[in-house]
């Protein structure tokens, strides 16, 4: 199995990957997400993430725990200002807004990765951002998806 073999050998297809419009609200992104998951011989299987489509169809960011877990944060510091002294929320006017995917979901544009990129570009990608899916673009069409589990995986058949 030679070294230099690409993203776009490893990667989920777009088409394979659970989606979620950028005007849905985090209940059904998280509902979106749920439904991913699936239980085989006692092991559950899912994805840890959602692409975030606009009203084109085109892929505009990606949704991930991290950004699930930003959202409970502020859910939870309104519900704290609502039982205590409400008087700040003044100073935070954009939680009275609806929460919905665009607000919480990492743009696209911050981090991807070409698809004739090498794995190991891509697992130097991941490592340096800290991050666990990586959207894979072919030009500036999104095409796919590379997570960590992937790349471990090619790293473990090298191994062998």
């Amino acid at each position: 199995m030679p070294v230099t073999r690409l993203v776009r050998d490893i990667m989920v297809p777009i088409a394979e990957y659970p989606v979620v419009d950028e005007d849905a609200t985090i209940m059904e992104a998280i509902k979106t997400l749920r439904e991913s998951f699936h239980q085989k011989d006692g092991t559950w299987y899912g994805f840890q993430s959602l692409m975030v489509l606009n009203k084109k169809g085109e892929l505009v960011g990606l949704l991930t725990l991290k950004s699930f877990l930003v959202a409970l944060q502020m859910r939870d510091f309104l519900e704290h200002m609502l039982k205590k002294d409400p008087t700040g929320l003044f100073f935070t006017p954009h939680l009275f807004d609806d929460f919905n995917v665009r607000k919480i979901m990492r743009p696209l544009e911050l981090i991807t990765i070409q698809e004739d990129a090498t794995i190991l570009e891509a697992l130097l990608v991941i490592v340096k951002k800290n991050i666990n899916s990586l959207p894979v673009l072919a030009g500036t069409k999104a095409v796919g998806m590379v997570r960590t589990i992937d790349l471990f995986w090619f790293v473990g058949e090298l191994l062998e």
